[in-house]
């Protein structure tokens, strides 16, 4: 069964503390969405695995992996999932993203759009792989659409994604529409 929402199920944006920072066309693209209006793709860089089409479900990756296997899971069939995260090291990411593929999380999942990944550097002096490298690592073979280097997070520009309504997102051109 497919998730349901509504185009009232929330919008992850700008906070209000942040939302002074943001350009004038994220902020038109927030106010476009709560007054109704269509909002332009958002352009990334495309992984490959072609199109897909689903219900959006953007969320800090640490915040959505600690709702994995809880009653407040949602429905994940079906879905384009939309992370980002902040000050997280890489192994971490490693380990939430690992986490996310062996309990099966990922299996109904139609494509991931990434937004930015901010302070998410190696501790100092360790040997590591950078959050970049692992992001392809833990996703890049799942044979469905990925989009990488969006504009949304935290530490930068985070153009609004809604919550629950229809997304297309291309892994070839690089592209999120929202409200197909």
């Amino acid at each position: 069964m497919e998730p349901q929402y509504s185009r009232n199920s929330g919008v992850h944006a700008p906070l209000l503390t942040t939302i002074a920072q943001e350009p004038d066309w994220s902020l038109q693209r927030l106010f476009d969405w709560v007054e109704g209006r269509s909002l332009q793709p958002l352009q990334g860089l495309g992984w490959g695995g072609g199109q897909a089409q689903g219900i959006l479900l953007p969320a800090n990756l640490t915040v959505a992996t600690h709702l994995l296997n809880t009653p407040a899971q949602p429905n994940l069939a079906g879905v384009i999932l939309a992370f980002e995260d902040v000050s997280e090291a890489p192994y971490r990411l490693d380990r939430m993203l690992t986490q996310w593929r062996m309990s099966g999380a990922l299996k109904g999942v139609k494509g991931i759009a990434l937004g930015r990944f901010s302070q998410c550097e190696p501790p100092a002096s360790v040997p590591s792989f950078t959050a970049a490298e692992v992001l392809r690592d833990r996703l890049g073979d799942l044979g469905i659409p990925v989009v990488a280097d969006l504009p949304f997070g935290h530490d930068g520009v985070n153009a609004a994604l809604p919550v629950g309504v229809a997304a297309r997102l291309d892994g070839d051109a690089g592209l999120l529409s929202v409200g197909e």
